[in-house]
């Protein structure tokens, strides 16, 4: 079953058929957001509290500018959590994941792809074509797609407004995996959209893994509550 038999838009929202996890597979949300970022409040607290009921197995933290938060989380969560980092490119934003060192923003995409991948890292696009955003445009995915410096795409993100069929189009034509991300900035989004897989345990594992991925997900864009305690900050 493809993506446009599973997909529903409504008035609320858009939403991917669930799908479901059998034994030996991963149900991993490769996006997601704390406090670091700046713009999300979601706490380490609220974070671990929110991933013991949210279905996941995996998730990836995925700050703007930074990978604060990955050493307490990976205390808590061990291999269930990845170090990724969203940076901004001169093309549109991407992520970065199974990173080691933080990336400085500002790069073209080729040289971040590099840099992604200089750390042994996976090059994700994150909400392509999302135009209320700073998104990688059809033509400079294409472009990357055929100059071999993406790895995978991001079909669902719980914080664009709709689905884009051109992505699945494109992730076809050359054969790039299609993964999903809540993008969640509150804790309550967590797991919104996602991606079931094999089961992994390196970022080569994860490779071979997401060949086989089924992006899931619906539209989830909760309005944030700052609790008192935390600073908006995007420093390491």
């Amino acid at each position: 079953m493809g993506f446009e038999d599973r997909y529903n838009q409504s008035d609320q929202g858009w939403e991917l058929q669930d799908v479901m996890a059998e034994g030996g597979m991963s149900v991993i949300d490769c996006h997601v957001h704390t406090y670091f970022s700046g713009d999300s409040s979601t706490t380490l607290d609220q974070l671990i509290t929110e991933f013991q009921s949210s279905g996941l197995t995996h998730f990836c933290v995925t700050d703007h500018h930074s990978i604060a938060a990955y050493p307490s989380l990976r205390e808590v969560f061990g291999p269930r959590v990845i170090c990724g980092q969203e940076l901004r490119t001169t093309e549109g934003e991407v992520i970065g994941l199974f990173l080691t060192q933080k990336i400085s923003p500002g790069l073209n995409l080729a040289n971040a792809s590099k840099a992604i991948r200089d750390q042994g890292g996976i090059v994700y696009v994150c909400h392509p074509l999302d135009q209320r955003r700073f998104s990688v445009g059809s033509n400079n995915l294409r472009e990357a797609l055929e100059n071999g410096i993406i790895d995978a795409i991001e079909l669902t993100n719980s914080k664009s407004l709709r689905l884009y069929s051109l992505v699945a189009e494109l992730a076809s034509e050359y054969a790039i995996p299609l993964l999903g991300g809540s993008d969640a900035h509150v804790a309550a989004a967590l797991g919104s959209s996602g991606a079931v897989m094999p089961w992994f345990h390196s970022a080569a594992d994860f490779l071979v893994a997401a060949k086989s991925a089924t992006p899931f997900g619906h539209y989830c864009d909760p309005k944030k509550s700052w609790p008192i305690d935390v600073v908006p900050s995007i420093s390491d």
